[in-house]
């Protein structure tokens, strides 16, 4: 655990090095930045003169009785701040402006990265947690390049400017500011340490909690189904828990600041009556000297233990700037081509020579080992075999979600390395066993698979899934949203659908992985009629478990511990008396036992 949270600690000497990446999100706003800038260096210089006005009046125009200067400066008191507070409303707008605009772009870059990732990155990574970096580290960021950035900056300016009136107004006072400020910055220095450490805990606890609660939600079914709700219910309060204990200290911790603010708040005060009064009475200081130095040190005290503030901030979201980097500059687990070759897209025709592919290299056992097969154009290939075998591995190799280890994939004779990724799979359509579906419209569903297909194309597919008739039955037809993940579907509805978002695809290579695994028999047998239709003319892969849909493919390819067993007809297998002879005697007498009870 400690490990994971030294993996994001920041040293103040270590926030330089985070800056330029923070510049990046700013770079596009940088003229509105720095007319920001502008005005708040103009502002903090304008907003030290009232007190040195009031210094004035007191020690020169009141012993004279000059009420009619009195007046003139005291209404230039009152248009300097109502000027500053009119032009601070548009400060904030503008800053708000930038920080939605901010918050707005980074969420943008960090979600377009998120979608390049291979399925190697998400399978590392619970979704929660992903979520949580989406929202709340973005914010924290966007925060930072708008909010503290200028806090920063006026905190900074305003402590200048008013240590410089400052020490023009009373040396000896000043001297004794800056001797409390080191000693407030020790304390202040010391509770920050303790709120880093217990800011990270909570910001990674949190994450974690996010994705258990997603995670079982998603899952309730299996929940309920085995009688799990107490057991969850004790994971959920257990890890409540563990946030809740470092938020506690989190909390304590950011008291504390308001604790060493209220003693220093009074030791200035003191000091500066004290400290003042004695100065007054040898004559050293005037009236209105301490009466300006008493208002010059509201300018001082609230920006120090602003700075405070915004350094707990500021080192919060460096924190979120490594965390969203860390996704963003996750390194390709694809070797994608440079200057990618052209794609001949008039066959569909896949090969493999001599492909081994672990999924992680250091650790798993080895997924294909020395896998050689060639799929021809237009030809009806069923890829079987138990469990753990490699099927599922070769799709997710066609498809390129990984690339091997070693061994060449090839697609109509060049190496799909070579190939751009996107025109490649433009080319495959697959119907996965779980109908994966948008919580949208049947449209919208559909077209999924080309943006730009017409209606008449649209029900074509559907036409072709059979599918087309149940839809034009519904109230709002094309237009009805189905839930999400498609539930207000059955499972065979949803399934044909897949097939009908597949096929609008028009692709060269259909793969269907195990499309009638999950629904029952009657369904089946629909999908079986639409899976048989759509087969002619393109290049078909079939990851099957029911042995009885793939009698009549063309080929069948049977995998046993990463290689290939046996390839060739049914009828062919059968005779040979091997490992597909014994996976199909085994089903069937499993389907006479489910007859029988």
């Amino acid at each position: 655990m400690e490990k994971e949270h030294n993996k994001y600690d920041i040293t103040y000497k270590q926030l330089i090095t985070r800056i330029p990446k923070l510049y990046r999100f700013m770079a596009k706003y940088k003229w509105i930045i720095l007319g920001l800038g502008f005005f708040d260096i103009i502002s903090n210089f304008v907003s030290t003169l009232p007190p040195l006005i009031i210094q004035y009046c007191v020690d020169e125009l009141i012993p004279l009785r000059d009420i009619f200067s009195l007046n003139i400066f005291f209404s230039l008191i009152i248009i300097i701040y109502i000027v500053i507070s009119g032009l601070f409303l548009g400060h904030i707008y503008i800053r708000w402006y930038l920080q939605y605009n901010i918050r707005k772009d980074i969420r943008e870059k960090l979600f377009n990265a998120l979608l390049l990732k291979s399925p190697v990155f998400y399978s590392k990574r619970v979704s929660g947690e992903i979520t949580s970096r989406m929202n709340n580290d973005v914010g924290s960021v966007a925060y930072l390049a708008s909010d503290a950035f200028f806090d920063f900056l006026n905190t900074i300016l305003k402590i200048v400017f008013t240590l410089l009136m400052l020490f023009y107004l009373s040396w000896q006072i000043t001297l004794a500011m800056i001797v409390l400020i080191i000693i407030q910055y020790i304390f202040v220095s010391i509770i920050m340490n303790y709120f880093k450490k217990y800011r990270k805990r909570v910001s990674e606890k949190w994450g974690r909690l996010l994705g258990f609660l997603q995670e079982v939600l998603s899952n309730i079914k299996i929940v309920m189904a085995f009688g799990n709700e107490n057991y969850e219910s004790s994971r959920h309060l257990r890890k409540s828990r563990e946030h809740i204990k470092d938020s506690i200290k989190l909390g304590i911790t950011n008291r504390m600041f308001e604790v060493v603010a209220t003693i220093f708040w009074h030791a200035f005060y003191i000091t500066i009556i004290v400290y003042g009064l004695r100065l007054l009475t040898g004559n050293e200081i005037s009236l209105g000297v301490l009466l300006a130095f008493i208002m010059l040190v509201r300018n001082l005290f609230e920006p120090i233990f602003g700075l405070s503030g915004t350094m707990i901030f500021t080192i919060a979201a460096f924190v979120s700037i490594d965390r969203i980097y860390e996704y963003i500059d996750y390194p390709d687990e694809l070797d994608i081509a440079d200057d990618p070759e052209d794609i001949d897209c008039s066959k569909g025709e896949i090969e493999f020579e001599n492909v081994k592919f672990r999924y992680e290299k250091e650790k798993d056992k080895i997924a294909l080992d020395g896998v050689s097969i060639k799929i021809k154009d237009g030809e009806s290939v069923a890829i079987v075999g138990p469990s753990g075998a490699g099927k599922s591995t070769i799709i997710n190799l066609i498809l390129r979600f990984y690339d091997p280890e070693s061994g060449t994939i090839l697609f109509n004779g060049k190496r799909i390395t070579n190939l751009d990724v996107d025109h490649y799979r433009k080319n495959i359509s697959i119907v996965f066993q779980d109908a994966l579906l948008f919580n949208d419209t049947i449209m919208k569903n559909i077209t999924y698979a080309d943006l730009n297909a017409t209606k008449e194309q649209v029900e074509m597919a559907c036409k072709d899934a059979d599918i087309l008739e149940f839809i034009n039955e519904l109230p709002l037809k094309f237009d009805t949203v189905i839930g999400e993940r498609g539930l207000k579907l059955s499972g065979g509805q949803r399934q044909r659908l897949s097939i009908a978002r597949a096929l609008l695809k028009d692709p060269k290579i259909l793969i269907l992985d195990e499309a009638t695994a999950s629904i029952d028999s009657i369904s089946e047998n629909v999908i079986q009629e639409a899976i048989e239709k759509i087969m002619n003319d393109r290049t078909t892969i079939i990851i099957a478990h029911r042995l009885t849909t793939i009698v009549g493919v063309d080929r069948i390819i049977v995998m046993e511990n990463g290689k290939v067993a046996e390839t060739g007809t049914h009828s062919e297998l059968l005779a040979r008396h091997g490992v597909y002879h014994k996976l199909w005697t085994t089903q069937m007498k499993e389907n006479e036992s489910e007859i029988l009870f």
